[in-house]
């Protein structure tokens, strides 16, 4: 049986995993883990911890005073979920093309995307790397329009909270996030007024389950089990043999929020326990980031300077996922399968308004995440670049 390398670890031990089960059989009271949490990420009052950067995102448009028709400018590449909630608050979503090589946005394409309407840009740092915000927010300073700096893919621990200068800045602490804690989101909002407005509401809003929350805590730890190089490589097997799409299953099994009463379900604060472990993987400071940096380097030298890796270059770079842009995502796919790599398409989505051309999101949509687990053995970390590497390379020769 072939051992298997995830594309994607856990990024939680089990000594995280035991504390979240305890929480949850004996959470602290909420109110009080809650200000602990939002003081651990800021001494200014102005966070807000949320059940998702979904829940946080529609709390922000829930305290402003836009006009229906408003547009909301997104990068093209984004969950997708997160136009979804500006289509159900009545405003357009716009989308911003990105560069495929840097994954980041140019003033040009913000001139053509912004228009009257505009109230508001929601720029994403993508697969770990942070881009230079400076220019679109001086630019959006110019206009008066607000930027929503969605900072999910980028987490470099609690010295690190966003922009200073962005209206909102987000980061999710979801199943597959570094540093997760199985959900859970910290908005940090500007504003205060704006902020006040997003308290109360949410002081409105009801509680998750804990009962809930402790079900997700039992499913990753079965799905950590089953990540396991060798657990998963007879996962994977015994998947081919049934005729099943493994990574299809784990996906359905995964997905942060059902589309089914999507929005009832984002308007919910995180429960104590859920928080409580929030609390924890904060006190653990960039540990859970720094752990990747070095393999992540690894990694990308592997692979060398001709296989396409978004956001190579990004500085600082917290090594989130790998994606990488090839000529034949399913041949890939399966030739590194054989070797024991698991790899896999992505589940962000291109935002479309039906007018704007969207190339470059269109070519990041299609990359191949590939495997990359801190814990992998260096001599791992360069023999997937060695196979990566030399099948672009044959694909270059077979297809020029």
């Amino acid at each position: 049986m072939v051992a298997m390398w995830p594309c994607k670890g856990i990024d939680l031990d089990w000594s995280d995993w035991a504390f979240a089960l305890r929480e949850c059989l004996s959470p602290s009271p909420i109110q009080d883990v809650a200000s602990r949490v939002e003081r651990l990420w800021s001494s200014e009052s102005d966070t807000l911890a949320c059940l998702t950067v979904r829940s946080a995102f529609d709390l922000y448009l829930r305290a402003q005073r836009w006009e229906p028709g408003s547009e909301v400018v997104f990068s093209a590449l984004t969950v997708p979920d997160m136009p979804r909630i500006a289509r159900h608050h009545g405003f357009r979503a716009v989308p911003l093309d990105l560069d495929p090589g840097t994954a980041a946005w140019d003033e040009a394409a913000l001139e053509r995307c912004v228009g009257e309407r505009t109230r508001a840009l929601v720029l994403s740092h993508l697969f770990g790397g942070r881009v230079d915000l400076n220019p679109a927010l001086a630019f959006a300073r110019r206009r008066g329009i607000a930027v929503v700096e969605d900072c999910a893919e980028a987490y470099a621990g609690p010295d690190w909270t966003g922009h200073a200068q962005a209206d909102l800045s987000l980061f999710s602490f979801g199943p597959i996030k570094t540093a997760t804690a199985l959900g859970g989101a910290l908005a940090r909002v500007r504003d205060p007024d704006t902020c006040a407005r997003m308290k109360r509401i949410h002081a409105q809003d009801g509680v998750q389950p804990t009962g809930e929350y402790l079900r997700r805590v039992l499913l990753y730890g079965a799905l950590k089990a089953a990540s396991h190089p060798r657990a998963l490589g007879i996962v994977m097997a015994a998947a081919d043999a049934l005729g099943a799409d493994a990574n299809q299953w784990i996906h359905s099994l995964t997905r942060n929020v059902p589309d089914e009463s999507f929005i009832p379900i984002i308007r919910r604060r995180p429960c104590a326990a859920l928080l409580g472990v929030l609390e924890r993987r904060l006190a653990q400071g960039t540990a859970p980031v720094s752990r990747r940096v070095e393999p992540g380097r690894t990694l990308m030298a592997a692979l060398g300077p001709d296989v396409e890796v978004p956001a190579r270059t990004a500085d600082p770079h917290g090594y989130w996922m790998f994606p990488v842009l090839t000529r034949n995502p399913d041949a890939l796919s399966a030739a590194l399968r054989e070797r024991g790599f698991d790899a896999m398409s992505g589940r962000l989505a291109v935002v479309s308004d039906g007018n704007t051309p969207t190339p470059g999101a269109e070519r990041l949509a299609d990359a191949l995440y590939i495997s990359f687990d801190p814990d992998m053995p260096g001599e791992e970390l360069e023999r997937l670049g060695r196979l990566v590497r030399d099948f672009e390379a044959d694909e270059k020769d077979r297809t020029d």
